[in-house]
């Protein structure tokens, strides 16, 4: 087969890309906007990238369309093709300079404040050449921004859902019980949280797994000692539970870093190895892996640092 003929097969990547936003939003005129093109552009588009490929990649009936399964699994497999391509590119401008370029790391809320600072900060010294691009927000969302592509790695608190990135672990962060003082002393006597109060436990809401590492590390099986009450972030944690005079759970690294000591509460280590770990993730199929290799062990040493 001719090399030109075989290249005339190959889909455009910006017409992939035009398949992924419509499959994302669902509407033409919202993904050509997305894409910062015309409707007819992108239409036209997908049109060609199904002749390209010889198959029904959307089924339209008057103004409505959906796809097919077909088109479902080209979308998947887009994903991944324009993933590697990126990859590609950013391998590309590193050589002769594996250690500059950018970084996009993802981190959860109860992490990203009491490390990043200081990342950054020995990054500028240790990686002088690197740009870092911070996004902060919960696991599901970190891990689904590194699944797409969207961030490099994700520094999270483990354990984590399924998934199919490489992990190394960095190092672990022991949880401290603060609060109320004669609560702290009640339990910490026998370790057995009938003695509290009911509703006297206060803790993140679901969407932070410091709520699940919490109760699974801490062994909190009763529901009826939890208020109902579930804060969004740690400064709000400490609030409630320095008002309502109850108890909560909270990482040696915002300890370090101060939080709870304004609003008064007792904070005291737990008996027991109770911790979580902290990772940092990646794709596998990444060319990068020397240079997060090196972000891991800046990290492992903050971490080493705090213990």
């Amino acid at each position: 087969m001719p090399f030109r003929e075989f290249t005339n097969r190959l889909p455009n990547l910006k017409h992939l890309q035009y398949l992924i936003a419509l499959y994302k939003y669902q509407h033409f005129n919202k993904a050509a906007q997305g894409c910062f093109v015309s409707q007819s552009t992108l239409s036209s588009a997908i049109v060609k990238l199904e002749q390209q490929l010889e198959c029904n990649l959307i089924e339209r009936e008057h103004k409505s369309f959906m796809f097919t399964s077909q088109g479902e699994s080209v979308v998947k497999m887009a994903k991944q093709l324009l993933l590697g391509a990126n990859e590609l590119v950013d391998y590309a401008k590193q050589q002769g300079s594996p250690n500059s370029g950018s970084m996009r790391i993802g981190c959860i809320p109860t992490i990203a404040p009491f490390l990043l600072t200081d990342l950054i900060q020995h990054c500028q010294i240790n990686l002088p050449s690197i740009d870092l691009f911070l996004r902060e927000d919960t696991t599901e969302n970190i891990m689904l921004m590194l699944s797409q592509g969207e961030i490099d790695v994700a520094i999270l608190a483990l354990p984590v859902a399924p998934h199919n990135f490489s992990v190394e672990i960095l190092g672990t962060d022991d949880f401290y019980i603060a609060g109320d003082k004669k609560l702290i002393t009640s339990f910490q006597q026998n370790h057995d949280y009938q003695n509290l109060p009911k509703q006297s436990v206060f803790l993140l809401n679901q969407e932070h797994c410091l709520t699940e590492h919490a109760v699974s590390a801490c062994k909190l099986a009763d529901p009826s000692r939890i208020h109902p009450f579930s804060a969004s972030s740690l400064a709000t944690l400490v609030q409630m539970t320095s008002f309502h005079q109850g108890i909560t759970f909270l990482p040696k690294m915002a300890v370090d870093k101060g939080l709870g000591k304004a609003e008064g509460l007792v904070i005291e280590k737990m008996d027991g190895e109770v911790y979580r770990e902290i990772g940092l993730l990646w794709r596998p199929a990444s060319m990068r892996i020397s240079m997060f290799s090196k972000l891991a062990n800046i990290i492992t040493d903050l971490l080493s640092k705090q213990s």
